[in-house]
């Protein structure tokens, strides 16, 4: 089974290192970019499970860059960030398959996100003909 892959956009290397670290212990591919259009940039090159997205990077803020991205690629979006959730309401909150996790986050929080959105995106697997086993 492929590991679903999680593209990670910070531009502070010590959060990518840590969300890397977490992500990749528990199954996760991971790729990594420091700013806005490196987001973009990722997506058309690879296909993506999900993108944990910080609010603020150079070269495009996540707020602008969110609907850039929900253009591009349909994937799930997690905004990871300090900011109080009501400034993200009234632009990308509304935009489809968008989270927010506030920063300092919860790392089984995290996952228990990636996992359920995942899955939800994900074909159920065929299922499997023949007899049922008493």
């Amino acid at each position: 089974m492929k590991k679903p892959t999680i593209l990670i956009a910070d531009d502070d290397r010590s959060v990518r290192a840590a969300l890397r670290k977490r992500l990749t212990a528990n199954g996760y591919r991971v790729l990594e970019t420091s700013d806005g259009l490196g987001v973009i940039a990722q997506c058309l090159k690879e296909p993506v499970d999900a993108i944990l997205l910080d609010h603020e990077m150079p070269n495009g803020d996540g707020r602008s860059i969110a609907p850039l991205i929900r253009k591009e690629c349909d994937v799930p979006i997690v905004f990871v960030s300090g900011h109080p959730r009501e400034e993200f309401r009234t632009t990308v909150m509304r935009l489809p398959d968008v989270y927010f996790l506030p920063k300092p986050f919860d790392a089984a929080k995290l996952l228990d996100l990636l996992a359920s959105v995942i899955h939800l995106r994900r074909p159920a697997p065929p299922a499997v003909s023949g007899r049922p086993t008493p």
